[in-house]
Parts: structure tokens; C-alpha cells; sequence
């Protein structure tokens, strides 16, 4: 570990998603006056973006934020642009549409690159995507459409909204009282929400039959000349096909990419591969599983490992990944667990939360900051109708 006793102290955290703030509240908790902060991003609002999975079917809305008062607020300045390059030996981070920042400590909260898999489908979290599957619950209330495919582009991120997605366009249908709308799941994995492992999985299973979603495991989509095609043989269709982002890494120059997809390498505690005092959290990172709360996690350990640096009274303690998801669906709230130190193995599910507050992002301290604000910014009490999912990864559940 870096000693920064001698040093300046200036941390620069480059991201105000989810792992930006996190590990922007951790750090100001750790550490105290012992560090300045500076966080860049080339946007002013944090969008509570797990949230808005809800939003086209009325059950909830997301959060916003202004970045720039949260920065302010711990003592912090915030400095909107975009980073462009990194420079370690110079200890500088060169920005598109701002000036360029010296810093002591870097971290890298940037988030992935996204882009559509399929050009004739909802690429759900696009912009538009919202107002595309109003259209789309328009078109099948009117009988104009009579299929929808919600197709998983890869195991590779996080696939839970779109299971969300095709449960609560089934209970909409319902709601409705329209028949005959035939709805599949189509996924790379073997078994429902496999990341969850085998008996949350069989829970997550039992619920897509009882919403009378066909779930195809080991299947593709393609695009030829005739459209979309999907499914394990490769020739079904579908009046609609809903789907997720493809992601990659940032692609920054100075900054280490990893695979195919380009993902920042990173240790147990986040320090970025052959970068002293560079640090990466969240979806930019080269962990499998792309999920706010694991953003957080990861935050965490950064911050820990970072605010010990820097002398505070600290025991950085490395990643753990513990994953809690809660999964959108309409009905009755169902709470799951598995895995859980102290959890009675024989009992899947419950009635109450697994963790507090029981927000989408389950975060150590932005969790309670964005809960606290629920009231006047959308983020009260969980909409009607999810599961609650709490885990440890493991190498048997991870993908891949």
C-alpha cells in the first residue's frame, strides 16, 4: 500500500454513477479532512437507474439527484467534463470539455460502454427505450402485436431487468385482460437467473410459468435478412423483441483493458493493473456480474484501501461480492435468500427485507442517502410486486 503521509492528497474520482458516489461518501466517512475530493462527470444529475425498469408500467420513478449538490455537500468539488486520457507519471487526467486535473490517487468509476445488440428491438435503457415499450403494451392491448421475445444478448452483465421486463408485461396483459399473447425468455443460461444459483433459480423459474413466460435456455438471436431471429434452433420470430445493452470497457488511452470486451483489470482491493495509486470500481472493472450494489462493494473496498493510505484508522478490507437483487413483478412481494450467513436453508423465502434499507442499489452508504431522500425525490417505501435476493458469489455461480 501506498504510504501518502509525506504527500499531497488530492483524490480525483472520475464517474458519478453509483460507484462514484459511493466510494465519494465512503471516502469523506474514512477519511475525513485527511484527503481533498474531486469528482468528475460529464453529467449533473444521478439518475437512480434500477428504478426506472418500473417507470413505463406506472409502479415507480426514479430518483434524481444533482450531482453537484451532493459534491458540495461532503465537502467535495465537482467538475462537470468528460475524462479523455490518463497520464500516471504526470499524475494527470486529461478531460474533453474541462480542464485537465492533477491528482495524488485516481479512481475510475466511468461506467461501461453500451451499445445495441439488435437494430429491429427495444435495447431497453437506451433513450427512447421507455417510451418503446409503452408502445409496444399499446400495440398488444390492441391485438396489433401477439408476440414478444425478451432475448438476453449475453451473460455478460446483468440480466435481472429483463426478467423484470417480461414478468410485469405479463401481469400488464393480465391486468388487461388480454389472451393469447404468447411471451419467451430467451437466455444463454441454462436455468432461469442462474447467477442466483439452483434453488432461487427454480423460485425465479416457477414464477415465469406461472406468468405464462416460456423460458429457452442456451439460445442466440441474430439479425439476417428477413429480421430477428432467435431461439436454441435459430428460427423463431416474434412480433416484438425486447433486450438488454451489449457492454464494454471505457476504452481510455494510459488505462489497461483486458478480453475481447476491454474491461479495466483490477486486484481484490480495485487497484488497477500496473498503475500505482489508480483504483477502478463498477461496470468498467473486469468482473463479470455488472450490478449496482456490486459497484458499491467494489466503491468500498477502494475507499478503504484508499482512506488507510492516507493514514486513517482503517483496515482495507479486499472485494466480497455479495450480491442482492430485487427483482420487479407485479404481485405479491416475495423475498429470497440463499447463502446467507445464519439463514435457515430450508425456508426460500420470507416476508420481509434482507437488508436495510431495501432499496435497488444496496450500497453501505449511498443506499441510506438516496432512502433518506425518498419522500420528495421518488425514493420512498419498494414498489408493489418484487424478490429480494441476497447472495454470495461464488466461481459456481458466476457466469462463465
Amino acid at each position: 500500500m501506498t504510504d501518502h503521509s509525506s504527500s499531497s492528497n488530492r483524490v480525483v474520482i472520475a464517474g458519478g454513477g453509483v460507484a462514484g458516489l459511493e466510494a465519494l461518501l465512503a471516502l469523506r466517512a474514512l477519511a475525513a479532512d485527511r484527503i481533498s475530493l474531486t469528482l468528475i462527470s460529464p453529467h449533473n444529475w444521478f439518475v437512480d437507474r434500477p428504478m426506472t425498469v418500473a417507470e413505463p408500467f406506472g409502479l415507480g420513478e426514479p430518483a434524481r439527484l444533482s450531482v453537484p449538490e451532493i459534491t458540495a455537500e461532503h465537502d467535495a468539488e465537482f467538475v462537470r467534463g468528460t475524462v479523455k486520457a490518463v497520464d500516471v507519471a504526470s499524475r494527470r487526467v486529461s478531460c474533453a470539455d474541462a480542464p485537465d486535473l492533477d491528482f495524488d490517487t485516481l479512481i475510475l468509476a466511468l461506467g461501461a460502454r453500451a451499445r445495441a445488440p439488435f437494430s429491429d428491438a427495444i435495447t431497453f435503457g437506451f433513450e427512447g427505450s421507455q417510451e418503446a415499450i409503452r408502445d409496444m403494451l399499446a400495440r398488444l392491448r390492441r391485438g396489433e402485436a401477439r408476440s414478444v421475445a425478451f432475448v438476453a444478448p449475453a451473460m455478460t452483465g446483468w440480466l435481472l431487468p429483463l426478467y423484470e421486463l417480461a414478468l410485469m408485461t405479463a401481469r400488464e396483459l393480465a391486468a388487461s385482460d388480454v389472451d393469447g399473447v404468447e411471451l419467451s425468455l430467451l437466455s444463454p443460461e441454462d436455468q432461469p437467473l442462474a447467477v442466483f444459483g439452483g434453488q432461487l433459480s427454480q423460485s425465479v423459474g416457477r414464477l415465469l410459468a406461472t406468468a405464462g413466460i416460456e423460458f429457452e435456455h442456451a439460445s442466440f438471436a441474430k439479425a439476417n435478412g428477413d429480421g430477428l431471429i432467435y431461439g436454441a434452433t435459430g428460427h423463431r420470430r416474434a412480433d416484438c423483441v425486447v433486450t438488454l445493452p451489449l457492454l464494454s470497457g471505457p476504452g481510455l488511452p494510459g488505462v489497461p483493458s483486458r478480453g475481447p470486451d476491454g474491461f479495466i483489470p483490477v486486484d481484490e482491493y480495485g487497484r488497477v493493473t500496473g498503475l500505482a495509486d489508480v483504483y477502478a470500481a463498477g461496470d468498467a472493472v473486469d468482473f463479470p456480474v455488472k450490478q449496482g450494489g456490486l459497484a458499491a462493494q467494489q466503491a468500498d473496498s477502494v475507499a478503504a484501501h484508499v482512506a488507510a493510505s492516507y493514514g486513517a484508522d482503517v483496515e482495507p478490507a479486499p472485494f466480497q461480492p455479495m450480491l442482492r437483487g430485487m427483482l420487479f413483478t407485479g404481485d405479491e412481494p416475495l423475498y429470497m435468500r440463499s447463502g446467507v450467513p445464519g439463514a435457515d436453508p430450508n425456508v426460500p423465502g420470507a416476508w420481509f427485507p434482507l437488508w436495510w434499507p431495501p432499496t435497488k442499489v444496496a450500497g453501505r452508504y449511498l443506499a441510506p442517502y438516496l432512502f433518506e431522500r425518498g419522500d420528495e425525490d421518488g425514493l420512498g417505501g419498494p414498489p408493489m410486486g418484487f424478490v429480494d435476493v441476497d447472495i454470495p458469489l461464488t466461481e459456481i455461480t458466476l457466469p462463465g
